[in-house]
C-alpha cells in the first residue's frame, strides 16, 4: 500500500486498487489460459466527480523461472455497456482478447467484485481529497515579535511594522 494524494486523483490518473487497499479478503487476480498463469491487476479512477465507470486491468503473465515475463496486455472493460478494448499490448490482439474473455466472462462475480473495488475506489478518492482540503495551511515564514524587521530598517519587528 501506498499514500495516495489529492493531486494524483485530481489529475484523473488511474491508481492500483491494491496500493490503496492491499490484497484484502487474500483476493489475488489471476487468470490460467492455455496452461500460462496471468496476473490481473485492477485500476481505477478515484475522482468522484468523474461518472467514467469503468475498471482497467492489467494482465501479466507469469513465468515459472521468474515473477513475470515482459508478456503483457490492458484492457478497458466498461461497466455501463459491458465492452471490452484492448490497450498496451506485446502480444497479438487475437491473444490478449482470447485471455482477457476467459477471465472476464469465466465467472460473473468477477466482475461484481470489480464494481465493488470501482464504488471503495470512488470513496476513498472522495475521503481523500476531503481530507486534504480540510488540512489547515500553516505559513513557515512567521516573524517573530523580536526578530528584525523585514523593511530593513534595524529595528525590532514589534518596534517597527509590527505595530499595526
Amino acid at each position: 500500500m501506498r499514500t495516495i494524494s489529492a493531486s494524483e486523483i485530481l489529475d484523473g490518473k488511474s491508481i492500483k486498487y491494491i496500493d490503496v487497499f492491499g490484497i484484502q479478503d487474500n483476493i489475488a487476480l489471476k487468470s490460467k489460459y492455455e496452461g500460462k498463469t496471468y496476473w490481473i491487476y485492477d485500476y481505477y479512477c478515484m475522482h468522484a466527480a468523474c461518472h467514467c465507470d469503468d475498471v482497467y486491468l492489467k494482465f501479466i503473465e507469469e513465468d515459472e523461472n521468474s515473477k513475470a515475463t515482459g508478456r503483457h496486455f490492458g484492457v478497458r472493460k466498461s461497466f455501463k455497456n459491458g465492452e471490452m478494448v484492448i490497450e498496451d499490448r506485446n502480444l497479438s490482439e487475437q491473444k490478449a482478447n482470447e485471455v482477457a474473455a476467459e477471465a472476464l466472462n469465466y465467472s460473473p462475480e468477477v466482475v461484481e467484485l470489480f464494481k465493488q473495488r470501482y464504488a471503495q475506489m470512488k470513496l476513498e478518492g472522495h475521503n481523500i481529497i476531503t481530507k486534504e482540503s480540510k488540512t489547515p495551511i500553516i505559513n513557515e515564514n512567521v516573524i517573530g515579535r523580536n526578530d528584525p524587521c523585514t523593511c530593513g530598517s534595524g529595528k525590532k519587528y514589534k518596534k517597527c511594522c509590527g505595530i499595526a
